[in-house]
């Protein structure tokens, strides 16, 4: 009768004196007087069976309640430690037994850690450093040397759900919702076991959005001129001393905007002076967690499948999209659709993103990186200022030696075809074929076993630089169906960019 309601406010479980002290009182007297009669003992026998039933229950619980969190905090214990004590050691190591269950628990929160921050430059010098030309970080194998490097731009490529270190979550990439999957940067090339649908898919978005005549008519007239005047404008108005300053910075003046409007006028002769137009694509343009829709597993919590698809059908209705014939055998029977969701997520992750970018560098939004043996952070500026303005190959010398130093797109990758073997940190490793391999230009185009002992100068008359420069994912021209697509535009916008925003800054002196 006392030990029911003890059970029911949970004191049994916490102190073991009450626990002593609930026997029932006949069950205790027996015990201390030694009784021997038949009634007491049983009485004494009833009192323990009681205690029990209402005991075993409650562990029980107890132990289905506190079993999860034990589980998983050894989880975290484990997963933190192989982090930040055994980081190199592990990664190296399990990436060669992918399939095995250790692999598959312990390797995928290591991966998107990883995928956050080793793909900056400051980071994978750092790696190089400590490591040598090969390491493993993100759930891939790292090698960095510029023979390699070079070698996989221009042969054949096996791809899966990655961009660069960072993996993607196949369902939100383009067009796998509608029809099938379009995106070029996760489908093999056709002699790497690909279908052909990557070259078929290429050659529609280059033809349709690059190559096309009208392309190039609609970036050599008045609207684009007008576009750079005013982009000009306010470089003369606005602060522009580094990537916080308004110029760079403000969504309504300055480069971003800039960067969004000249695109979209010239690649898709779309109105840009249309704020519903506008308003669309700076909703999805403009700031970083947009991204997140097609990044796993940021995907599953950041999804932006409206705004996406606002933005396809602005895509859908433009000039250039409105001539694309469709189920084209050509294109693999391409149908609009596929075509803008394709657009829309290049525009996202490299178009507007890399122009952005890449025009900061040149334009001197931050000074090169804190490299080793650099006593301090050069800034490219003072060679801008040192152009002739009228060169138009010494202008494009001093943009291939800015992206050289500061690569925008600093990570690419391929899928191993076969099994092959490396050495990392003075061990053999043995890898199969499946095995996910970052090719990292950004190290590559800073090897000092290539560019020589001056790699970390900045040297606009590098001989070999306009032939070797890897910062477009080529080998300078050659390639193997993989360059950017935007290359021959962004290097003819950024000319005349630093030509006349180089002549403010002298005015400005």
């Amino acid at each position: 009768p006392t030990a029911a309601p003890a059970a029911r406010d949970g004191s049994l479980l916490l102190h073991k004196p009450c626990r002593e002290e609930r026997v029932p009182r006949v069950a205790a007297d027996a015990a201390i007087v030694g009784a021997t009669d038949a009634p007491v003992a049983a009485a004494a026998k009833q009192g323990r069976d009681i205690q029990t039933h209402l005991l075993t229950p409650l562990h029980d619980d107890l132990l289905i309640v506190i079993a999860p969190f034990l589980v998983l905090s050894l989880y975290l214990l484990i997963e933190v430690s192989i982090y930040f004590f055994a980081h190199q050691h592990f990664q190296p190591w399990i990436l060669q037994y992918p399939d095995s269950m250790i692999a598959k628990v312990f390797l995928p929160p290591i991966e998107i850690l990883d995928s956050i921050y080793v793909g900056r430059s400051d980071t994978f010098i750092c790696a190089r450093t400590l490591f040598g030309n090969n390491f493993a970080a993100s759930g891939m194998v790292w090698i960095s040397s510029f023979d390699y490097v070079s070698t996989v731009l221009t042969n054949p490529q096996a791809r899966t759900y990655q961009l660069g270190e960072h993996p993607l979550l196949y369902q939100n990439l383009p067009d796998v919702d509608h029809s099938r999957l379009v995106f070029l940067l996760s489908l093999s090339d056709q002699g790497a076991g690909g279908s052909g649908a990557h070259e078929a898919f290429r050659s529609a978005f280059l033809q349709t959005l690059m190559n096309a005549p009208e392309v190039e008519q609609r970036r050599t007239d008045s609207i684009s001129a007008s576009l750079i005047d005013r982009l000009v404008s306010d470089y003369r108005e606005l602060p522009h001393d580094n990537q916080t300053s308004t110029f760079f910075s403000n969504g309504d003046r300055g480069l971003i905007p800039f960067s969004v409007h000249y695109l979209h006028y010239v690649m898709f002769g779309l109105d840009i002076y249309d704020d519903t137009i506008l308003k669309a694509l700076e909703a999805f343009l403009i700031g970083p967690a947009q991204i997140g829709h097609y990044l796993y597993p940021h995907g599953y919590f950041m999804p932006h499948h409206e705004v996406i698809d606002n933005v396809v059908n602005i895509y859908l209705a433009s000039p250039a999209i409105q001539k694309f014939e469709e189920n084209n055998p050509e294109f693999f029977s391409m149908t609009k659709r596929e075509l803008a969701a394709l657009a829309a997520s290049i525009m996202r992750m490299a178009g507007v993103q890399g122009f952005h970018q890449t025009s900061s560098i040149v334009l001197g939004a931050f000074k090169m990186g804190q490299y080793p043996g650099v006593a301090e952070r050069f800034d490219q500026r003072t060679v801008w200022d040192q152009l002739d303005l009228s060169d138009t190959e010494e202008i494009q010398q001093y943009i291939m030696e800015c992206i050289r130093l500061d690569t925008p797109v600093s990570v690419v990758h391929h899928v191993a075809t076969e099994p092959f073997s490396i050495d990392i940190w003075g061990t053999t490793r043995y890898y199969p074929a499946g095995t996910k391999i970052a090719v990292p230009l950004g190290l590559a185009n800073l090897d000092p076993d290539f560019w020589g002992p001056n790699v970390y100068q900045f040297d606009i008359k590098r001989p070999q630089l306009k032939d070797n420069l890897l910062s477009f994912n080529s080998k300078g021209s050659e390639h193997a169906g993989r360059e950017c697509p935007g290359k021959a535009l962004v290097m003819a916008t950024l000319t005349e960019m630093l030509a006349k925003i180089g002549e403010v800054r002298r005015s400005l002196m």
